[in-house]
């Protein structure tokens, strides 16, 4: 099923709270990470103010790169997933990770929602100056790897070298 309602895109906010915590309870269970780096001990305004430095570039811990992390909300204000963007690359975002990872919360699965959210970090990728993203995914992701394809053939036709 494709969804035609257009996505809320942005980073978190102090509203987000409780639906983004439940949603990475939720996808613990299939060992994925909602909230990258969260703890229940951190205050969730310092989480926040975290994930907008790391878009920054500031207060990156050591070992990883500038990064941001952007939530997607449907029409009735659901979470209904997140992507994370790393605008670049070290060498163990080379073998796994990529430029791009994204996590549709399973009830809101097969809507299209995954390749809204990877044109979305590829345009961001795109804007930030990166001429060539990678993508990755579990072998056995039959789904992520359908919507990789897809947004490869995206980013080919709409943003030429």
């Amino acid at each position: 099923m494709i969804t035609s309602e257009p996505l809320e895109i942005r980073e978190l906010a102090s509203q987000d709270e409780q639906q983004a915590v439940d949603a990475h309870n939720l996808m613990l269970v299939e060992d994925f990470e909602f909230l990258p780096t969260w703890s229940a001990d951190e205050h969730w305004e310092d989480y926040i103010y975290r994930m907008k430095a790391g878009r920054r570039g500031e207060h990156v811990p050591q070992g990883w790169v500038r990064s941001a992390l952007f939530v997607a909300f449907d029409q009735a204000g659901e979470l209904v997933g997140r992507v994370s963007v790393r605008y670049e690359l070290n060498d163990s975002l080379l073998q796994f990770g990529g430029h791009i990872g994204y996590g549709v919360v399973p009830e809101f699965r097969r809507r299209g929602i995954a390749a809204e959210l990877c044109r979305f970090a590829l345009n961001e990728v795109r804007v930030a100056g990166v001429d060539q993203a990678l993508l990755t995914c579990d072998s056995t992701n039959e789904g992520s790897k359908a919507t990789i394809k897809k947004c490869g053939e995206c980013w080919t036709r709409n943003f030429p070298k």
